[in-house]
């Protein structure tokens, strides 16, 4: 089974690594709908529609999804992993405003070190050399991607890598909840939740934000609801069916490590598809199946993914 599990989360980062793609051109699609700089607008309701569709989904497909989330537990393990997820990045977020996304995706790479760490205390011990040294690779790999990152240790800094906690805590609370309720149920849960949270997000950034965005006409555009229901289908609802069935089987490190390989997949589609600009400002270290891209004060465009 450790086989079947180390092959289908292999698979999940290589979609993972599509939804940049799809992303991008979603994005691309949704520049005559709106005003101004509403990146955040654009993206984040394109994270709530995706979500939103994934729980119709598992209604359709999953006919006794009904019963499998049934009762408290699997609700509140649910909201667990829905709130280290948001929580996440909600952190990541914040920081952006005030670092550069070079900075961003090395301290948030930091959650494969931490998913180490956080088990190697909990155990009282360390994990095999190997292991360590594959933590410290994938470590390195992340984050040095853009190349060596300028750190100055400010408020900024100090959040993103309280976002990178939170991600790592979210592997391991995977880990733990997918083995004592259903991980269809629990899946169906967390994402329904996120998506209310998503929902909030929107409507803050909609409050925030100056300019208009014409969400029907930008729904109603091919160009961005063909990637929409690729990364649907295949981003959240696919990927995190596989993620919470098949993680359980595995080291919370060696899936951490594992999680890592998606920007390596982001990057090498980006030159399939003649994307490399688009890749050098918009890394991303963090494998959640949730996409949001930001722009803050004319930084680069960085995306952002959650990881359920």
């Amino acid at each position: 089974m450790k086989q079947k599990a180390t092959i289908a989360l292999f698979l999940v980062t290589i979609v993972w690594g599509w939804t940049f793609i799809w992303l991008k051109n979603a994005l691309d699609a949704s520049a005559p709908y709106i005003t101004g700089n509403q990146t955040n607008i654009v993206a984040t309701l394109f994270v709530t529609l995706r979500f939103s569709i994934a729980v119709i989904l598992f209604f359709l497909i999953f006919p006794s999804i009904r019963k499998e989330i049934r009762g408290f537990q699997v609700w509140h393990d649910g909201m667990i992993l829905a709130l280290l997820m948001t929580g996440g990045f909600v952190f990541q977020m914040i920081g952006l405003e005030g670092i550069s996304p070079a900075v961003s995706a090395f301290l948030t790479s930091l959650y494969v070190l931490f998913t180490a760490l956080i088990l190697a205390w909990h155990a009282g011990k360390l994990q095999s050399r190997a292991l360590l040294i594959g933590v410290v690779l994938a470590t390195i790999g992340a984050g040095y991607i853009q190349g060596p990152p300028e750190l100055h240790y400010d408020i900024a800094e100090w959040l993103t890598i309280l976002c990178a906690l939170m991600f790592a805590g979210h592997i391991i609370a995977t880990d733990i909840v997918t083995k004592r309720v259903s991980p269809i149920g629990v899946t169906f849960t967390s994402i329904a939740l996120s998506t209310l949270m998503c929902i909030l997000l929107f409507n803050i950034f909609l409050f925030r934000d100056v300019g208009k965005v014409d969400i029907v006409g930008l729904v109603a555009e091919k160009d961005f609801l063909y990637p929409l229901l690729l990364s649907s289908v295949f981003g959240t609802f696919g990927a995190l069916c596989l993620v919470n069935y098949f993680q359980k089987y595995l080291d919370p490190v060696r899936a951490a490590i594992l999680y890592s390989l998606e920007p390596v997949w982001a990057t090498i589609l980006a030159i399939t598809f003649d994307m490399t600009a688009f890749m050098k400002s918009a890394i991303t270290p963090t494998q959640w199946s949730l996409v949001v891209c930001l722009k803050y004060h004319k930084q680069p465009l960085i995306l952002l993914r959650f990881h359920s």
